[in-house]
């Protein structure tokens, strides 16, 4: 999976959008070698933030939503202690950075 930035000004003003996030590109691109290693830096940190997201929201549908409705339909504390311990476990399985 390769990584990319979604949107940088270059030194030079120009909005570029989607671009790789690779040194040697951002190097050509006019950036300093500081500078594109922190756009590739934020970049990764971007992308771990939306597949952790994404990954809890998968859990969270196939997981602990039914939990959730059986909790709401009995209002038993056991329910509600099944769901939220769920919750908990996701959370902590896709901790968000």
């Amino acid at each position: 999976m390769s990584i990319s930035i979604k949107s940088a000004v270059t030194p030079g003003g120009e909005q570029l959008i989607n671009i790789p996030a690779d040194l040697d590109i951002l190097k050509s691109l006019g950036f300093s070698a500081e500078q594109a290693a922190g756009l590739i830096t934020e970049a990764a940190k971007n992308a771990q933030l939306e597949n952790s997201i994404a990954a809890r929201r998968t859990l969270y549908m196939t997981e602990a939503d039914p939990l959730f409705l059986e909790w709401q339909y009995d209002e038993t504390s056991e329910k509600e202690k099944a769901w939220r311990d769920k919750v908990a476990e996701i959370k902590a399985l896709y901790p968000l950075p």
